[in-house]
């Protein structure tokens, strides 16, 4: 097991035209034993960081250590890793035991001792009475404990793991998930692993690394990243459904939205406890007239009866999800996201109050869009007059 750092990497890829930058300045400090997820969109650049890592491309620019050894210019062969990908690269003419135990066959490990160990790993991940079938024989669930297997028997300095749940179906991502985080806390190995699904990464990671157009917006642990986002980026890109993002603006020390349809809402921005009120003042009121943008988690909004909410809106379709109803509305031209605990019993195409948790909303800055404050509370009175001054009544 293996800290890995990476210094300032940076991939610049050669395309007809021009340079296409891949990675931009990417930085890294990843704990021995800890286990790291590159998150983000198709594109972003998590798997080319890992491939860096790995040894399987070349940086242009910067560092990649395995404690304090320097491996950039070491191949993939030379830096005693094991990978998993989303293709499941299984020999199909070897017996399961003989994959598991083909990294050791490598290293020249006499056969009996290769086999033990291939054994007691098998056991580890439950797949143990399989080890003596073809990959052919064993479902699509099966063969990728088998991979995984096959990378943990080599105890190597850490595993990279390329999206290995892509091809598997909900139900068996859900099993391999728990098995995956049983067998890294067993093994205590390092762990670098590439995902654009925020539910793995959640649920799996002890830090999250959450990439955007090359570059690294924010690393902290999933509920960092899902309670404190240091931009609006991570704040609409991590968390299901996605957070409601309104237009804004500063007007002395409140927050002013303008959400269309004759409607308008005010909040005001949390009292920061370490700051005095006339300190959070004085900033505020240097912004004011400045636009930016307010976010609310669809859960912290909910659906109320008409003219007893902050604002009415008009319920256009519920998506059901089980234990939740996810709800969109129409505020003039805005769409509205609410998780609702139950919508059965309103009607779609119906006006309806949403009543807004004030405490939960996130300021961003309206150009750079970094996390600038969260909102604070209004009195009942001010928001029930919010909605009552307001609200649109229908013909």
């Amino acid at each position: 097991m293996s800290r890995i750092r990476v210094n300032n990497l940076r991939k610049v890829y050669d395309v007809p035209g021009g340079e296409e930058i891949a990675v931009d300045n990417v930085n890294l400090d990843i704990s021995n034993t800890d286990f790291l997820t590159l998150l983000g969109p198709s594109g972003c650049g998590k798997t080319t960081t890992l491939r860096c890592i790995a040894g399987l491309e070349t940086p242009t620019e910067g560092t990649v250590y395995y404690d304090d050894d320097d491996v950039t210019p070491k191949l993939a062969q030379e830096r005693d890793i094991s990978m998993v990908f989303q293709e499941i690269a299984l020999y199909p003419h070897m017996k399961c035991i003989d994959n598991i135990a083909y990294p050791l066959k490598v290293r020249g490990v006499s056969k009996d001792e290769r086999h033990e160990r291939a054994r007691e790993v098998a056991e580890i991940l439950e797949v143990g009475g399989l080890v003596k079938k073809h990959p052919a024989e064993l479902s699509g669930g099966q063969r990728q404990r088998i991979a995984i297997a096959r990378a943990i028997v080599r105890e190597p300095r850490a595993f990279l793991m390329d999206e290995p749940m892509t091809g598997l179906d909900e139900k068996l991502k859900v099993v391999m998930r728990k098995e995956l985080k049983r067998v890294v806390n067993e093994t205590n190995q390092t762990v670098v692993y590439v995902t654009h699904s925020q539910q793995e990464a959640m649920m799996l990671s002890d830090h999250i690394a959450v990439m955007n157009e090359g570059q690294i917006e924010q690393v902290g642990s999933p509920n960092e990243v899902y309670s404190e986002p240091n931009n609006r980026f991570v704040a609409t890109f991590v968390g299901m459904p996605e957070m409601n993002i309104w237009d804004a603006r500063v007007a002395g020390d409140s927050i002013k939205v303008d959400l269309g349809g004759g409607q308008r809402i005010e909040f005001s921005p949390r009292d920061d406890a370490s700051d005095s009120s006339r300190k959070r003042k004085t900033a505020w009121s240097s912004r004011s007239g400045s636009d930016i943008d307010i976010g609310f988690r669809p859960q912290a909004l909910s659906l109320v009866q008409r003219e007893q909410g902050d604002i009415n809106a008009e319920l256009r379709l519920v998506e059901p999800m089980g234990e939740n109803d996810l709800c969109y509305l129409d505020v003039g031209n805005l769409e509205i996201r609410v998780l609702a605990s139950d919508a059965s019993g309103v009607e779609e195409h119906t006006t309806v109050g949403i009543d807004i948790d004030r405490q939960s909303g996130y300021v961003f800055d309206g150009e750079l869009g970094s996390t600038i404050a969260r909102t604070g509370g209004a009195t009942e009175v001010e928001a029930r007059n919010t909605a009552a001054d307001y609200a649109t009544t229908d013909d």
